[in-house]
């Protein structure tokens, strides 16, 4: 699932890709971001869920 989360830490919105907790629009969540070989913990307020983007790797 794909949200529009707000980095409480960071100050700015983000879009989460692949999150496999499902989130509530509106909720604050505390969120593990795996950044480079580190994860930080970070609070998100989630935004809005959006709509997966599949992308095609190869002719059907």
């Amino acid at each position: 699932m794909r949200y529009k989360v707000y980095d409480e830490e960071d100050k700015k919105e983000r879009t989460l890709e692949e999150c496999v907790t499902p989130l509530e629009v509106g909720s604050v969540r505390r969120v593990q971001v795996k950044k480079g070989d580190t994860r930080e913990v970070h609070h998100f307020r989630v935004l809005e869920e959006l709509k997966s983007v599949w992308i095609l790797t190869e002719k059907i």
